[in-house]
């Protein structure tokens, strides 16, 4: 096209080849002004498609239909495959429950391995071990002293120190030095969560037919914080074909979370900090009153009291910004919890030693919150409500599970 006024490009007509794409992108990148245009004239074609189907004789509108009908076809199998795979993982993983018991019994020192267990059944680079000491170090999750609650000793003089040699029980802070051995888990933690975390025995998967979900059973011995034995994440998904609106099926997705209330202790709180604040005097001259109060903390523990998500919305309000910050957080949630069930717990030995990839990278968190590009994009926000909300179960966040008590 050319004009008196203004830029001339000889756009390329449809299929006039890669020197005529080329010259046209040249030209749009070097005037913004002509770049501003063609975005707005793009911009003006969204929805054009319906006139463009519209358009077509009535034997290809026929043949879109019969795509239609196979696609449909092809999302009530894919529905069928996904609850095959829930029932799949339900029966694989009682069926490595007794190794996940085994394991937690070695951990915590209340089974010792055989000499036949302890070797191992396929050969090892003699560089391995030399390897996990220097992942130890770089990652800075060292094995420390502690005391009989977890709390470090910085006196290496005392009379009660903890020394690791042969006669210590099981594998002292396995859990805590496989969570900060990832990447997803290790920000999570903050220093005064790691006396804590020190006293995690271990962390069991549970899945569940009716609702579908699975729970986190996070199980920690005595300690001097709470009184729980065990602190549990719920989570409910669903996988639904609806025959009235088939292309509606986007996978299985999350529909309900919740956590557990933490008996905690009497000034041993780590979900609340207590900060000072001095007043303003009452008159001139006169003093302020310092006063002290208490706000949230920011803690791994926060992981059990998952925010409130919006309802699902017919009308498509906009979610206001309170609601877009919950499914922000509930999506970081949910990125940790599915690393926690997929890898950590299957693979736990791995990210103790340091020898599995903890970085995340290459997560796909599009299965199950369609549409949101790994949680990255912000414009995703309200339609990753539409797939968060509290249905056939209850307010996510809502219905917190019972843990046993000592």
């Amino acid at each position: 096209m050319s004009s008196d006024e203004g830029t001339s490009v000889d756009a390329p007509m449809p299929g006039a080849g890669a020197a005529g794409k080329s010259q046209l992108t040249s030209k749009l990148l070097a005037d913004p002004g002509l770049m501003q245009a063609f975005g707005s004239e793009l911009q003006s074609l969204v929805g054009a498609q319906s006139s463009y189907i519209d358009s077509m004789p009535a034997v290809m509108k026929g043949r879109i239909r019969a795509l239609k009908n196979l696609q449909a076809d092809h999302f009530k199998l894919e529905a069928k495959f996904y609850e095959e795979v829930q029932a799949l993982e339900r029966k694989y993983s009682e069926l490595r429950r007794p190794n996940d018991v085994k394991r937690r019994d070695i951990v915590t020192g209340t089974y010792e391995p055989t000499e036949e267990e302890a070797e191992l059944d396929f050969e090892q680079d003699e560089d391995d071990e030399d390897e996990m000491d220097d992942e130890e170090e770089s990652s800075g999750a060292k094995i420390m002293d502690v005391d009989e609650f977890g709390e470090p000793i910085e006196d290496e003089s005392a009379a009660d120190k903890v020394k690791y040699d042969e006669n210590t029980a099981g594998i002292p802070e396995f859990w805590l030095t496989a969570l900060k051995h990832i990447d997803v888990t290790a920000d999570m933690i903050e220093e005064t969560d790691e006396p804590l975390l020190r006293c995690l025995t271990d962390i069991e998967l549970k899945h569940h037919e009716e609702p579908l979900g699975f729970d986190l059973i996070f199980h920690f011995s005595e300690n001097k914080y709470f009184t729980n034995e065990c602190l549990v994440k719920h989570y409910e998904m669903k996988i639904e074909y609806d025959e009235e609106d088939p292309f509606s099926f986007d996978g299985p997705q999350i529909i309900g979370v919740s956590g557990c209330e933490i008996n905690w202790q009497k000034g041993n709180n780590l979900t609340v900090k207590t900060v000072k604040k001095k007043q303003k005097g009452k008159g001139k001259g006169q003093p302020g009153k310092t006063v002290t109060k208490q706000v949230p903390a920011e803690t791994f523990f926060s992981f059990f009291s998952p925010p409130e998500l919006p309802e699902e919305d017919e009308d498509e309000t906009e979610l206001t910004e309170e609601q877009q910050e919950a499914v922000k957080t509930v999506a970081s949630d949910y990125e940790a919890a599915s690393f926690i069930r997929d890898n950590l717990i299957p693979k736990a030995v791995l990210f103790f030693t340091g020898e599995a990839d903890g970085n995340g990278e290459g997560m796909d968190m599009d299965g199950m919150f369609p549409g949101f590009g790994g949680m990255d994009d912000e414009d995703d926000e309200e339609g990753m409500a539409a797939r968060l909300p509290a249905r056939a179960g209850g307010r996510a966040g809502g219905n917190q599970q019972e843990c046993a008590q000592q």
